[in-house]
């Protein structure tokens, strides 16, 4: 298992590495390197969207946040839950607490049955 923060690896590896592995699971990536963050979204010409799946899906991106732990520090992928109340009401997001930072393919698993469960609903 590769080590994401070796002294000779940049900060960022993590977050190029997890949107290359939610890329190689047919979803589209953002990294926003300034606050740490991996944008998870479904590409409208998956083929969940060709099966007649198309709709306005307000839900269809994930945030994934590379935090520390606040125990002992360790990298920690972190999920961003908006949700519907976050559109409709005032309400600070969800953060849960998803993976280590080493466990980028089990993490963007995760995220692409999140985003596909969501955009089937």
């Amino acid at each position: 298992m590769p080590s994401y923060f070796s002294p000779s690896s940049s900060p960022l590896q993590p977050l190029h590495a997890l949107a290359k592995e939610l890329e190689a699971r047919r979803l589209g990536a953002n990294i926003d390197a300034s606050v740490s963050v991996v944008d998870a979204y479904v590409l409208p010409d998956s083929s969940r969207w060709q099966q007649g799946l198309r709709r306005s899906c307000a839900h269809c991106t994930q945030r994934a946040i590379l935090r520390p732990d606040p125990i002992d520090a360790h990298p920690w992928w972190w999920l961003l839950w908006p949700g519907e109340r976050f559109d409709n009401e005032t309400a600070d997001p969800q953060v849960t607490r998803l993976l280590p930072v080493e466990e980028i393919g089990e993490t963007a698993r995760r995220i692409r049955n999140i985003l596909i469960l969501d955009s089937t609903e």
